[in-house]
């Protein structure tokens, strides 16, 4: 048995198929790095992952930090948040639906990232939008940004058409006055998308009014598109960030 705090719950290691295995330890993994580098919110703006060839979903336990979970504690769910094994942990129900929204919506949405990282969320407060002023921004702003205004708290079933519009086609949407939420087809491009908004979100804010900014060509940001997905590095590249992970703490493979 594996354990956190006092709560205990059974390894799935070579209890599930190979492919929602290797889906489990890719979501940990994300939620791990989401901690280690600073842009998690205590256990809220949970992460989620599409389970391959299923109708299920992956999703994290209720009332743990993001640096405690695990491959086998993740909870595997249906569409609706309600849970397929009836004794895996208890999870939030409420705040599975702005992650619905955007499994629901689209066939890549693999992975989703709800953040409320802090100068994501200090941009999403200004009138002014992300502005291509970095060359972070250039590859953030390439698949084009979404945004959604503040309508109140998203943890209802009825917030899902309203997220769903605005999102789109985009693999990016900030949420104004919240945050954001990052599509991704793969972890790699999901976390990738995560560093280049929060990066570029942060360089704006300090490199002060936009007047003074030089910005980018839209030529430019155009040729940013195809550079994200070139070539075969972007599976070495999750490799290597699973490699930083294990030597931090490696028990997110549990």
């Amino acid at each position: 048995m594996l354990r956190f705090g006092d709560i205990e719950y059974p390894s799935l290691e070579g209890r599930v198929p190979d492919t929602e295995w290797e889906t489990r330890v890719n979501l940990a993994a994300l939620y791990r790095a989401v901690d280690h580098f600073g842009w998690n919110d205590l256990t809220q703006a949970p992460l989620s992952a599409r389970i391959p060839g299923e109708p299920y979903y992956l999703f994290a336990p209720e009332g743990i930090l993001f640096d405690e979970v695990t491959a086998s504690s993740l909870v595997k769910i249906d569409i609706d948040g309600n849970a397929i094994d009836k004794s895996s942990l208890p999870h939030l129900k409420a705040a599975w639906w702005p992650n619905m929204a955007v499994h629901a919506a689209r066939d890549d949405a693999n992975y989703v990232i709800h953040t409320h990282e802090d100068h994501i969320m200090a941009l999403s407060a200004r009138k002014e939008r992300l502005l291509p002023v970095s060359q972070s921004a250039g590859f953030g702003i390439a698949g084009g940004i979404a945004y959604h205004p503040y309508d109140g708290v998203e943890t209802y079933p009825e917030r899902v058409p309203g997220l769903q519009a605005s999102l789109g086609d985009k693999f990016v949407m900030i949420l104004e006055n919240h945050g954001a939420m990052i599509v991704g087809p793969s972890p790699w491009l999901a976390i990738y998308l995560l560093s280049a908004l929060q990066k570029s979100c942060r360089v704006q804010i300090l490199a002060g009014p936009s007047a003074d900014l030089i910005a980018l060509s839209d030529e430019i940001i155009a040729e940013m598109a195809a550079e994200i997905v070139k070539g075969p590095a972007l599976g070495n590249s999750w490799l290597s960030l699973l490699r930083k992970l294990d030597r931090v703490d490696s028990t997110f493979r549990r």
